[in-house]
């Protein structure tokens, strides 16, 4: 019988690089238990994407998987580990580190989490149990902080020191962490030359100090994010932090929730005009809008995201305002290389954007508007952006919702010129006419985010129209039956081709308590949705109004 042959290393790292560029996971750590040669094609490819992981996130689900994770990561920093697992990872996500901290650090954990805190800061990681005696009562508490930064520490101190000894750059790319204080960052950053990422929970941290440390150290920085951004002093703060990059050098900066920034924040990205393409402004307050036409000057954006807090969405734009108002009109008109916009609450966007997507040089791929108030403009507008591939229209106030016939035939209309639309979502009242209209002029929708007064099982007969769909979620109202629903699959499964509408999800936001379906009925639902596509079934139920009834006579 002849000898089978090996197959050269060589295949079996493609084979693994494969894996690694779809994200299976479970496949590469198969890999790496074959052999200790195998371990050394897989392990590292495993660790460059270990923050994409399930584990990585401690989810409840993959806690114990996560505190495996980590240790590995942190004895590898130790040398007391058999591969030196923290060498290759690409990415430093602190912050999934500090929620699996939060899990061992609470009050009443439960045996279970209590085991897993206890091997977690077995031998060799005695040193990170730090914690602080409590003010009030007994006992101590874990200091999170403290921790993140000391592992932190350790982590890149350990591949700085292999980078040197082995006349390589430190491979990190990407560091991201909760609380870590500016002194810490700024000694970090001296080590990592290839880093092009920083994402911080609080954007005070952000100065002038850390900004030259990272002009002088890493020449590929390009991208900075922060959770928040609150504080005295943090508009000028943030300045100084952008001021004393290299200009020109910043792509990307976001702020996701409360900030202060403002006048002189904007001047100083406008230092980067040439070079940022992406820029996200959320949860900002009346004076960051009057001063927003300090970013004019910014042209290259090609991904824009403005949304407004509660107390900028009533700004008029009146008086000395009213210049400002026309500055950003005229500057997002000329942002002819955005493709993707997301206004959020913004004081009279429906205005700016009927404005602005009706200029010749404004192509977009994404448009996401949610808002108070409404023009009706903006639909007659959205004709001229005939090359979008996702849409989404909510409107806030129900009273603006409720009364738009004619608004509404107008969406309608401009939807149906949109034939390279592949995702649709909307909270406006569509009628079936007007739903079957949209999927038989777009066959081509892969998902639809749909309202309405009632939907029932005359909505699903229309998404036969749909050769790709994908997923259908209804967040209003609906009254779908069981056998309409077996009937839409079983069509559905019959009329494609396969693999069309592989793993296919039906989303029921709030189905009506009278339609609700037996254990037994929504279990075959999902299993028919298992069998025939791979997809899934979930189903919310609106209370039961007999129940609300009776609370109100409940103690």
């Amino acid at each position: 019988m002849a000898k089978a042959k090996l197959l050269p290393q060589e295949i079996w790292l493609l084979v693994a690089q494969e894996f690694s560029s779809r994200l299976d996971f479970s496949s590469l750590f198969l890999c790496a238990c074959v052999s200790r040669g195998m371990a050394n094609l897989a392990l590292p490819l495993l660790y460059s994407i270990h923050e994409s992981s399930p584990a990585s996130n401690a989810h409840i689900l993959e806690i114990e998987t996560s505190v495996c994770l980590w240790r590995s990561i942190i004895s590898s920093s130790l040398g007391h580990t058999l591969f030196p697992y923290c060498h290759w990872i690409k990415t430093l996500r602190l912050g999934n580190l500090y929620s699996l901290l939060e899990d061992f650090g609470r009050e009443g954990i439960n045996e279970n989490v209590r085991r897993l805190r206890s091997q977690f800061f077995g031998s060799p990681l005695q040193r990170f149990d730090i914690s602080y005696r409590l003010t009030r009562g007994r006992g101590r508490r874990l200091d999170l902080d403290a921790v993140v930064v000391q592992v932190g520490d350790e982590i890149i101190d350990c591949i700085k020191t292999a980078a040197r000894e082995q006349d390589k750059a430190v491979g990190l790319l990407s560091l991201e962490g909760p609380t870590l204080p500016t002194e810490n960052l700024t000694t970090w950053v001296t080590s990592l030359s290839r880093l092009t990422s920083l994402r911080v929970h609080a954007g005070t941290v952000l100065n002038d100090t850390l900004a030259r440390a990272i002009r002088a150290n890493c020449p590929a920085f390009n991208e900075v994010a922060c959770y928040m951004c609150k504080g005295d002093g943090v508009d000028v703060k943030l300045a100084g932090f952008f001021n004393n990059l290299e200009p020109n050098t910043l792509e990307s900066f976001t702020v996701n929730s409360r900030n202060d920034l403002g006048e002189e924040s904007f001047k100083a990205l406008a230092r980067h005009s040439k070079s940022l393409k992406k820029l996200g402004l959320f949860n900002l307050e009346r004076d960051a809008f009057a001063s927003l036409n300090h970013l004019t000057p910014c042209l290259e954006l090609e991904t824009l995201s403005l949304e407004a807090d509660t107390t900028a969405m009533s700004l008029r734009w009146d008086g000395p305002l009213a210049a400002v108002y026309a500055e950003i009109v005229q500057w997002l008109q000329q942002c002819v290389h955005l493709r993707s916009l997301d206004f959020q609450g913004v004081p009279r966007g429906t205005e700016i954007l009927s404005e602005v997507l009706k200029s010749p040089g404004i192509h977009l791929k994404t448009l996401n508007v949610k808002s108070d108030d409404f023009s009706s403009d903006l639909y007659d507008s959205l004709r001229s952006q005939n090359g979008l591939t996702q849409l989404a229209v909510r409107i806030v106030d129900e009273d603006v919702l409720e009364a738009g016939e004619e608004r509404r035939e107008q969406l309608v209309e401009a939807i149906c010129q949109c034939p390279e639309l592949r995702e649709l979502e909307t909270n406006e009242l569509l009628t079936i006419n007007q739903f079957t209209q949209i999927t038989t002029a777009l066959p081509t929708l892969e998902e639809i985010d749909l309202n309405g007064d009632l939907i029932d099982d005359s909505f699903l007969l229309p998404l036969m129209n749909l050769s790709k769909l994908k997923a259908f979620t209804v967040f209003g109202p609906s009254s779908f039956t069981f056998d309409g629903i077996l009937e839409f699959l079983n069509n559905l499964d019959s009329n494609s081709n396969s693999g069309d509408h592989e793993g296919f999800q039906l989303y029921l936001g709030d189905q009506i308590f009278e339609y609700k379906f037996t254990a037994d009925e929504e279990k075959m639902l999902q299993a028919e949705m298992r069998r025939r596509f791979g997809g899934k079934l979930d189903i919310t139920y609106r209370a039961d109004p007999d129940e609300l009834h009776e609370s109100d006579f409940s103690d």
